[in-house]
């Protein structure tokens, strides 16, 4: 389980919805200026490592309090997979198949293109039906 602090935004009949922010070390560091992760985190908007999650829980909480939220390594782990390994698989076998299809270089530029395009709107699409199931959601673990 991993399991991360958070704090109480918003508490409505059993559901209540958490902010918490990333444990990073990009502010302290000397190639912050230089970092694609750091460069990507600002184009984002908002407020960078700031994440809200909306859950379920039975025990009564009030706003500004302190929990612990944990995922199952399970879940965090099959949601990376997917988002990184099926474009790049999606990449390779339509690279494969493209040169097969197209002789000229440029259609098969496009393809491939298209082909990865559209595996990242079916990674998207399948991500936003797995975070109704409940494997996918995080959990109140305790309050702090």
């Amino acid at each position: 389980m991993i399991t991360e602090s958070a704090v109480v935004i918003d508490y409505q009949a059993g559901v209540a919805t958490v902010k918490c922010q990333s444990q990073s070390d990009c502010g302290a560091c000397a190639v912050k200026s230089g970092c694609g992760t750091s460069a990507l985190s600002e184009l984002t908007g908002g407020k960078r490592g700031e994440h809200i999650f909306t859950l379920e829980t039975i025990t009564p909480l009030k706003i500004g309090q302190t929990v612990e939220i944990g995922l199952a390594e399970k879940s965090l782990l099959f949601s990376a997979l997917l988002l990184y390994v099926a474009p790049l698989l999606t990449i390779l076998i339509t690279a494969f198949i493209g040169e097969h299809l197209f002789q000229h270089e440029l259609l098969q530029a496009i393809f491939i293109f298209f082909c990865t395009a559209l595996s990242f709107v079916i990674v998207r699409v399948y991500a936003k039906k797995m975070q109704k199931k409940s494997a996918f959601k995080p959990i109140l673990l305790r309050v702090l």
